[in-house]
C-alpha cells in the first residue's frame, strides 16, 4: 500500500545503513503513526510517499513497515482541490475537483471567478454542478486574487481565511516577512510559514528562517518540558551548525520584536514571562484584609444538616476561608476536600446571602463532577472566561471582568501559567479566591507548576488536609495513595488488587477481568500509546470485546483507526461552541458514511464531527493517565508495563491510582511499581513564578515602609516635636531625595 505522509520527527537513525524509525502524519487524515525502514537522508517536515504495510511489532505494537520511501514533490494543486471539495461546494467530490484542475490548470479559480462559462470545457460536468461551483465562488466573500495566490502557496482555506481576517494587505505582509503570521496569528503554525517561505523562494540563508526556528524551538521546549523558560545553553545544544554569534543576533532580534524575553541566562517565550509577571502582580490585589466572621456555631449547624462530622483540620480550613481573602486547600484522595468545600458553600450563602459565588474547574468532566458533589453551578475556566477558539482570546479580562465575589477553583494542579494569568486578570479586585488541589498529582499539561509555586511562596495561607475519611468501600485505595505520598511500604487490600503479569500476558489478564464489567463505571489507564500493552493496542482489543463488527453497525476508517457505532471515544480538542472540551468522553451514536459524519453523544450533548474534525476523536476504553486527571471512576485498571519504565514516575502512578473510587486493579510488574512510586521526579520544572511573587512582595513591603516613614515624619511635625522643614529634611535624607 502507498501512503502520503509528512515526517514529523526522527526517533532513531542508523546513518550507516539508512535505517530510520520516525513519526509520520498522513497528509489527508492527519493520522499519526510510527514507521520504520530505509530512508536516505531523512528530513523532518518533508513529505514522502511511503510504500509498505502496517505490521504488529512484538514489542512496539503497530507500525508501518517501509519498503520504499520517495520524497513527495510540492503539489499546490492539493489545496485548490481541497477548496473545491469544501463546504461551499456541496456534492462536488474529489474526482470532479481534480477534473476541473486538470482541464483549467492552476489558475482555474481565477478563471472561473472571472468567467464561469469556462466550466463548460470540463467534460462530464453537469449543469447542476456548474451552477453549484459558480455560486460557491461568487458567494464566497473571501475569494479574491490574494485568496487564489495563497492557495497556490499550499495553504488550506481555513488558514487563508485566518490571514484575510487579520491583515488587510496580506500579500504585502507575507512579502515583507512570511513568518510574521506565524508569530502573530493564533493557529498559524511554523510548518505552514515554512511552506510559504519555500513557495516564495526565500533563501535558506535568510536570517528570518533562523529567527523563526529559534522561536519555535523555545516554544516547543517549553511545552515539552513544562518549563516557562529555557537557557542559552539549551538553545546552543539544539541549534546545530550555527555559530553562537548568529544565535545571539537572532535572539536579540526576537527580543526587540517582543517574541522572546531574556533575563540573565534565561530565555522565555514572551507571553510566558508576561503571564508570570501578571500572576505575581495580580496576587496582591486579592490579598486584602477582610472582616473576620466566627463560624463555629454555623459549622455545627452544617454538621447536623449534612449528617457529617468535621475534624479539627477541616474546621480550621472552613474558619480560615472566612478570615482570609485568598486561600489554598490541598490534600490527597479521601481527605475530605469536597466535604470541607460543601461546608464553606453552605455557610458562605448564609453569611453573604447577596454575594455571587462561582465554582469552576480546568476540564469539563472535573467541572461536572464538582457541580454534582456541591449541588452548585460549575463551569470550565475556559467557558467562564468566554474563550474564543479561533484566536485564543478571552472575552472576560481586566477591561470586562467577571461579576463575582467569590471564586472556587477545583483540580487546580491542572491549571497552567497562562490560564491562571487570564483568570486573575478577569477577576475584580474585590473577589476572594479559594484554590483546591492535590499537590502530589501530575502538573498541568501546559508550562508551569502554579499550585506548587503558590504554596512555596508562603504568601497565601494553605491548609494541608492529611486525615483519611473515605473508609467505606475502596478504603485500600486511599491507604495506598497515602503510602505512596509518604513513601512507605505498599499494601494491596480493601478494594486494591495487584495482578502480576509479564508484558505479553497483560492483555489476557485485562480481558479476563473486564469482559463482564459495566463500561460506564470502569476505566483503563496506561502510561504510553505504543506496544503490546499500550493504549492503542488495548483499545483495539477492547473494541473487539465490547463492540465487535456487525452488519447492524456502520463504521468508518480514519487513518488506521476504525470507528464503529457504539464505540467509546474521547475528544482531543476544546470545542467551546459545542460545549465540549479536551478529555470529554462520549459514545458514537451514528456514523453517516455518505456524508463522512460521526455523531457522538457526550452525556446528552450530541456533536457531529465531519471530515476535518474526525482526527479530534480517539477510542477511550483505555486512556492516558494525563487525560484522566480531574475524573473519578468506580473501577480503574492501571497498567504497569516494564517497557514504559521511563514514564512511570511517582506523580503519574499516584494520579492513576487516585482516580479509582471503589476498586483498583493494577496489572503488570509489582517490583517495578514499588520501585517507581518511590522515585522522585527526574525533571523538576523550571519556573520563576515563586521568585517573582517574592520580588513583588518585597516591593510592597518597601512601599509600606516608605509610607510609614513619611507618616511618622508628618506625625512628628504635627505633634510639635520638630518643625515641618526638619520633618521634610529627615524624609529626604532617609530616601536620598
Amino acid at each position: 500500500m502507498d501512503i502520503e505522509a509528512k515526517l514529523e520527527y526522527i526517533i532513531f537513525e542508523n546513518k550507516a545503513n539508512h535505517y530510520v524509525v520516525a513519526g509520520f502524519s498522513e497528509l489527508k487524515t492527519y493520522h499519526h503513526f510510527t514507521a520504520a525502514g530505509r530512508i536516505e537522508h531523512p528530513i523532518e517536515d518533508q513529505e514522502y510517499v511511503l510504500e509498505g504495510d502496517y505490521i504488529t511489532h512484538p514489542k512496539y505494537g503497530e507500525q508501518f513497515r517501509i519498503d520504499m520511501a520517495k520524497k513527495k514533490l510540492p503539489d499546490n494543486s492539493d489545496a485548490i482541490i481541497h477548496f473545491l471539495c469544501g463546504e461551499n461546494f456541496p456534492t462536488i467530490g474529489k474526482k470532479t475537483a481534480e477534473s476541473i484542475y486538470d482541464v483549467l490548470g492552476e489558475n482555474c479559480l481565477e478563471k472561473i471567478h472571472k468567467d464561469p462559462k469556462i466550466l463548460s470545457e470540463v467534460p462530464n460536468l453537469s449543469e447542476k454542478k456548474i451552477a453549484i461551483i459558480k455560486k460557491g465562488i461568487q458567494e464566497f466573500t473571501g475569494f479574491n486574487e490574494a485568496y487564489a495566490k495563497l492557495l497556490k502557496y499550499g495553504l488550506s482555506p481555513r488558514q487563508i481565511q485566518m490571514l484575510l481576517d487579520t491583515y488587510d494587505d496580506v500579500l504585502d505582509v507575507i512579502e515583507e516577512d512570511c513568518f510574521k503570521p506565524y508569530y502573530e496569528v493564533y493557529g498559524f503554525g511554523y510548518k505552514t510559514a515554512l511552506k510559504i517561505a519555500s513557495a516564495i523562494g526565500l533563501s535558506n540563508e535568510d536570517p528570518r528562517r533562523l529567527d523563526a526556528y529559534i522561536y519555535e524551538l523555545a516554544r516547543q521546549l517549553s511545552m515539552a518540558t513544562g518549563n516557562t523558560y529555557i537557557t542559552f545553553a539549551t538553545i546552543f545544544s539544539n541549534v546545530q551548525g550555527v555559530s553562537e554569534e548568529l544565535i545571539h543576533d537572532s535572539i536579540d532580534r526576537l527580543v526587540a520584536m517582543q517574541y522572546l524575553y531574556v533575563e540573565n541566562t534565561r530565555i522565555y517565550p514572551f507571553t510566558l514571562h508576561e503571564d508570570e509577571v501578571v500572576i505575581a502582580k495580580e496576587l496582591k490585589n486579592h490579598l486584602f484584609e477582610v472582616e473576620s466572621v466566627d463560624v463555629k456555631e454555623r459549622i455545627q449547624k452544617v454538621e447536623f444538616s449534612l449528617a457529617i462530622t468535621y475534624d479539627q483540620e477541616q474546621k480550621d480550613a472552613i474558619q480560615l476561608f472566612f478570615d482570609r481573602s485568598f486561600m489554598i486547600l490541598t490534600g490527597g484522595p479521601g481527605t475530605g476536600k469536597t466535604t470541607t468545600v460543601k461546608g464553606i458553600l453552605e455557610i458562605c450563602k448564609e453569611v453573604y446571602p447577596d454575594s455571587k459565588i462561582q465554582l469552576c474547574a480546568p476540564t469539563g468532566r472535573a467541572s461536572k463532577r464538582l457541580a454534582q458533589l456541591s449541588n452548585c453551578d460549575s463551569r470550565t475556566i475556559h467557558s467562564l472566561l468566554q474563550w474564543n477558539l479561533e484566536d485564543n482570546s478571552f472575552g472576560k479580562n481586566e477591561e470586562d471582568p467577571l461579576d463575582v465575589d467569590f471564586i472556587i477553583v477545583d483540580e487546580f494542579s491542572m491549571v497552567d501559567t497562562h490560564l491562571f494569568a487570564q483568570l486573575l486578570k478577569a477577576l475584580p479586585s474585590r473577589c476572594r479566591i479559594l484554590l483546591i488541589g492535590d499537590e502530589d498529582q501530575l502538573e498541568s499539561v501546559g508550562p508551569g507548576k502554579v499550585l506548587e509555586d503558590l504554596i512555596k511562596s508562603n504568601v497565601i495561607d494553605t491548609v494541608h488536609l492529611k486525615k483519611i475519611f473515605r473508609q467505606s468501600n475502596g478504603s485500600g485505595i486511599v491507604t495506598l495513595a497515602k503510602e505512596i505520598r509518604e513513601e512507605t511500604t505498599c499494601h494491596y487490600e480493601d478494594g486494591v488488587e495487584f495482578i502480576e503479569r509479564t508484558t505479553p500476558k497483560i492483555m489476557d489478564a485485562l480481558i479476563d477481568y473486564v469482559k463482564d464489567m459495566d463500561l460506564d463505571s470502569m476505566q483503563i489507564l496506561a502510561p504510553m500509546y505504543k506496544g503490546v500493552a499500550g493504549i492503542d493496542e488495548i483499545n483495539r482489543q477492547m473494541q473487539v470485546l465490547f463492540n465487535p463488527k456487525s452488519p447492524q453497525k456502520n463504521q468508518m476508517k480514519v487513518g488506521t483507526t476504525i470507528f464503529r457505532e457504539n464505540d467509546k471515544v474521547m475528544l482531543l480538542k476544546n470545542l467551546p461552541d459545542d460545549d465540549v472540551y479536551n478529555g470529554d468522553i462520549g459514545t458514537i451514536l451514528e456514523i453517516d458514511t455518505k456524508r463522512n459524519v460521526i455523531s457522538v453523544d457526550f452525556t446528552n450533548n450530541v456533536v457531529d464531527f465531519s471530515t476535518d474534525f474526525l482526527y479530534y476523536l480517539k477510542h477511550a476504553w483505555c486512556i492516558s493517565v494525563h487525560k484522566s486527571q480531574g475524573n473519578e471512576y468506580q473501577s480503574v485498571f492501571c497498567i504497569v508495563d516494564v517497557n514504559a519504565k521511563n514514564m512511570l514516575e511517582k506523580r503519574l502512578l499516584y494520579t492513576a491510582i487516585s482516580r479509582a473510587k471503589k476498586q483498583l486493579y493494577i496489572i503488570g510488574n509489582k517490583q517495578l511499581f514499588e520501585t517507581q512510586v518511590k522515585l522522585k521526579q527526574k525533571r523538576v520544572r523550571q519556573t520563576t513564578l515563586q521568585e517573582m511573587i517574592a520580588a513583588e512582595r518585597e516591593v510592597v513591603t518597601e512601599k509600606m515602609y516608605e509610607a510609614k516613614t513619611i507618616l511618622d515624619g508628618l506625625e512628628d511635625a504635627k505633634s510639635g516635636n520638630i518643625d515641618g522643614d526638619t520633618a521634610i529634611s529627615n524624609i529626604r535624607s532617609k530616601y536620598g531625595i
